[in-house]
């Protein structure tokens, strides 16, 4: 008996070990942290398992509009019925994506607008109100490539105001395309881009677009240095006529632009900037401006008659319309809290076989600008535009409107 007892305690001792081991925690496998990536600048974080830098961002805009038009031709005694404000809410989403790579910066990029208007600023009875979800940018670079939705390679210099009731008087269009960039070094750069030609179509008077063919072709030559950046660029685009089975479909036009533009940071005052462009089209109205005003349409919404790209004349041909513009703008700081920018333009459209609808505009921008602490900015914006009719079937007249912004960045 005492010598079954002591191999059972025995075993019960040996067993207890086995027991405990069998208790014992197992270790956690390694957790990847998020880290933050310095390569891009601040806002970016490694991926969790790979080595591709990511951010993510966001913007609110709480905006209210106010305007009135002289421009009445358009609308008669229905001037009563016209919206003169306007309440705007605008949410943003950004998402950056880079990695590097032995091919140079992949990158993926989408900027999402969605936006709510109370009502549209000159539109009817309330009309032009609800939701509206826009796609704003979205693109891929590979090396010098670029591919999807961004701003026109041909496209160089913003206005520095927050004036955008009508467009200025200059082109600013993004749009679907593809294009390479070749840097020589030193600042200088130059870029091939194929692009969406739907974008810049601005119809042909008498007769209407038909399918699109071939895609606008965009060139660019550019410089950006510690001074401050210029560009020259040009731009080809197709003037296709649509088919019309009760007479000759006119023969199709190629419609160009050339155009230049440079921006200086000023050096005697803190963020100071000035700059300077103009551009000549023929057949590419759009590649001027991308505004629409004109005396038939009053309010530089897209449609109407602005501009066309051309006119059918009386022996069923293609006359090009032509258009030049030049623009400018200024803006600086008055204190590390406040800055102030002024912008004007100027726009002459023409074409001979059709002058009733030749027009000239003047335009008047400003801003001012307050930022009580970092990401938030707020304050007025004004803008003015007369509308010089060539022809005396439309009256001169003017446009104006006010904004009052209100917008945080995180």
């Amino acid at each position: 008996m005492l010598k079954r007892i002591l191999l059972g305690a025995a075993g019960g001792i040996l067993a207890v070990p086995a027991a405990f081991a069998a208790d014992l925690p197992v270790a956690p496998e390694p957790i990847d942290y998020v880290r933050v990536c310095d390569a891009f600048g601040a806002g970016f974080y490694y991926i969790p398992g790979t080595d591709t830098c990511i951010s993510v961002r966001g913007r609110v805009r709480a905006e209210y509009r106010i305007g009135e038009s002289e421009l009445a031709q358009n609308y008669g005694a229905h001037w009563r019925d016209m919206n003169s404000s306007q309440f705007r809410s605008r949410g943003y989403i950004y998402m950056d994506s880079r990695t590097n790579t032995e091919f140079g910066l992949l990158r993926a990029y989408n900027e999402i607008w969605i936006t709510y208007d109370s009502s549209g600023l000159f539109g009817f009875n309330g009309d032009g109100g609800g939701s509206s979800l826009s796609l704003w940018n979205s693109f891929v670079q590979f090396g010098g490539f670029t591919f999807g939705r961004t701003q026109s390679f041909y496209d160089f210099v913003s206005y520095p105001t927050w004036a955008s009731v009508f467009t200025p008087q200059l082109s600013d269009q993004r749009q679907n395309l593809a294009a390479y960039t070749f840097a020589f070094g030193n600042g200088f750069s130059t870029s091939l881009s194929v692009e969406s030609a739907d974008d810049r179509r601005s119809d042909i008077d008498g007769w209407g677009y038909g399918g699109t063919k071939y895609p606008d072709l965009v060139a660019n030559l550019r410089i950006d240095q510690g001074w401050g950046s210029a560009q020259l660029m040009g731009a080809v685009h197709q003037v296709w006529p649509a088919y019309n089975s009760t007479g000759a479909t006119p023969d199709s036009e190629i419609g160009w632009a050339v155009g230049g533009g440079v921006k200086v940071n000023l050096p005697f005052a803190a963020g100071a900037t000035v700059n300077l462009q103009g551009a000549y089209t023929k057949g590419a109205y759009a590649y001027a401006t991308s505004s629409s005003t004109g005396p038939g349409n009053a309010f530089g919404y897209s449609g109407g008659n602005g501009g066309y790209d051309a006119v059918l004349d009386a022996s069923g041909d293609l006359e090009l319309s032509e258009a030049w513009t030049v623009s400018g703008g200024f803006g600086f700081a008055v204190s590390p809290s406040l800055t102030l920018a002024l912008a004007g333009g100027y726009l002459d459209y023409s074409n001979d076989v059709n002058p009733v609808n030749d027009f000239k505009n003047y335009d008047a921008q400003g801003q001012i600008v307050w930022s009580p602490v970092e990401g938030l900015i707020m304050g007025p914006a004004v803008e003015y535009r007369y509308v010089d009719a060539d022809d005396s079937v439309y009256e001169d007249g003017s446009i104006w409107t006010g904004l009052f912004r209100v917008q945080r960045t995180f």
